[in-house]
């Protein structure tokens, strides 16, 4: 099992666009072949920080998702509404 958790800065006037294009990617991703679970979250204690949770089977299909069309649009559209560049940890249970 794969876990990929992101974070990022959302620019205050880039959340409605912000809000649109996590609905997409999510209701795609999560029909992804591998998807264990994909959802992104609002921080607690900063509105402007959102952060992304995905657990997928393995490797291969973390790797498959991100090669996915899908992906690199999410990913090109969400460059401008973002303050600096996100961070992503990723976590695997084999060893």
């Amino acid at each position: 099992m794969v876990i990929v958790i992101g974070r990022g800065r959302v620019r205050p006037e880039g959340r409605q666009e912000m809000g649109a294009a996590v609905t997409v990617i999510v209701d795609e991703s999560r029909n992804d072949d591998g998807c264990l679970s994909y959802a992104f979250f609002r921080d607690l204690v900063d509105d402007d920080v959102l952060v992304s949770v995905e657990v997928w089977r393995d490797q291969a299909a973390l790797d498959a998702h991100m090669g996915h069309a899908h992906t690199r649009e999410f990913l090109s559209r969400i460059g401008p509404l973002l303050e600096g560049e996100p961070t992503t940890v990723t976590h695997s249970t084999s060893l």
